[in-house]
């Protein structure tokens, strides 16, 4: 359905199918740009989860984006986006959307996706391998997410209305997550923020979506200290990711935030209980993953775990706090890190 050299093609117009949440289609995003690059007159339209819109609101690289949202059906979407023609259309989601399409190739991988290896291999690598015989081989793998300069200034001045400048050293921490399994002990949040405080010069955030403002709250009210700010449901998702491309550190549960800070390149102390950061952990030379190491890590099956989360239970905050200092003495001691 799709010819090996399609890259000589002349394509005009492309569809990609991505997937539901924001983490995801941020993994995806190595991927895409390798198709973009290969066809830079070409538009591009996507197909996206209903969350995961910020992800293609304003988002340079997209014409237009579709929701599929299962609750309204597949039926209204196939109709919507079949008024368009494409040349190719990329389906990563692994669905039949793809055959109720008008398109003139179709790349899908059913069986790629069927043996792959999904424990060791990371899922940014794993999706570039799928496109690799069509579109040639990545070795510099990153993530990305393109920022206009709107948003760049909206971020500044949402620091600003806290006393927070661009040259200060941002600490960010982000202690929800969707799976509250993955969420480490809020107060050893706020024990964490106590200990930087006591050997750093910094502003701390806490981050996190509406939801998630009240457990913030909690972080901030429990550090108690007059540079540590709530700014959780306070940014979209564009706003949120330049606060993270200004700030020294984010330290976070495995969480789409940690996956969007990676497309803007801020530093990552990633908390790992369940859940597999050999899979889903932080892209970045400058990024710290830090779990227990039992015997079942990595986790496969992370919704049922039969000894409650003792793996993230066990991560103390000595553990966490030499990461994120290894990270923060690079600021004033360069080459730490391997670049």
């Amino acid at each position: 359905m799709c010819p090996k050299n399609i890259k000589e093609y002349k394509l005009r117009r492309i569809l990609i199918i991505g997937l539901s949440c924001l983490g995801d289609n941020l993994l995806l995003t190595p991927s895409i740009k390798k198709i973009k690059d290969a066809f830079p007159d070409a538009s591009f339209d996507v197909i996206i989860g209903p969350r995961s819109v910020d992800f293609a609101i304003d988002n340079p690289w997209f014409s237009q984006y579709f929701v599929y949202n299962k609750k309204k059906g597949l039926l209204k979407l196939i109709m919507k986006v079949r008024k368009n023609r494409y040349d190719l259309i990329v389906d990563f989601r692994n669905s039949l959307i793809p055959y109720f399409l008008r398109g003139k190739y179709k790349l899908t991988f059913f069986l790629k996706e069927f043996f792959s290896d999904k424990t060791f291999t990371h899922e940014a690598e794993r999706t570039l391998s799928f496109i690799e015989p069509f579109f040639g081989r990545e070795k510099n793998i990153q993530l990305y997410f393109p920022l206009n300069k709107v948003y760049k200034e909206k971020g500044e001045e949402i620091l600003l209305k806290y006393g927070i400048k661009r040259s200060d050293n941002i600490v960010a921490l982000c202690p929800g997550a969707n799976f509250e399994g993955k969420r480490w002990d809020k107060n050893k949040f706020a024990q964490l923020g106590k200990e930087l405080f006591r050997y750093y010069d910094i502003k701390i955030i806490a981050v996190g979506s509406k939801n998630e403002i009240l457990l913030a709250n909690e972080v901030i009210q429990k550090i108690d200290n007059k540079n540590a700010f709530n700014l959780a449901g306070q940014t979209n998702i564009r706003e949120l990711a330049a606060i993270l491309e200004m700030s020294s550190l984010l330290i976070t549960n495995d969480t789409g935030t940690m996956h969007l800070a990676s497309a803007v390149g801020c530093p990552i102390v990633a908390i790992f209980g369940p859940g597999n950061p050999y899979r889903y952990g932080p892209i970045g030379v400058k990024n710290q993953v830090v779990h227990s190491g039992m015997d079942c890590f990595p986790c496969k099956v992370e919704s049922k775990c039969k000894i409650d989360f003792e793996c993230l239970k066990r991560i103390n905050v000595e553990h966490v706090l030499k990461s994120a200092m290894l990270i923060l003495d690079e600021k004033q001691h360069r080459f730490l890190f391997e670049i």
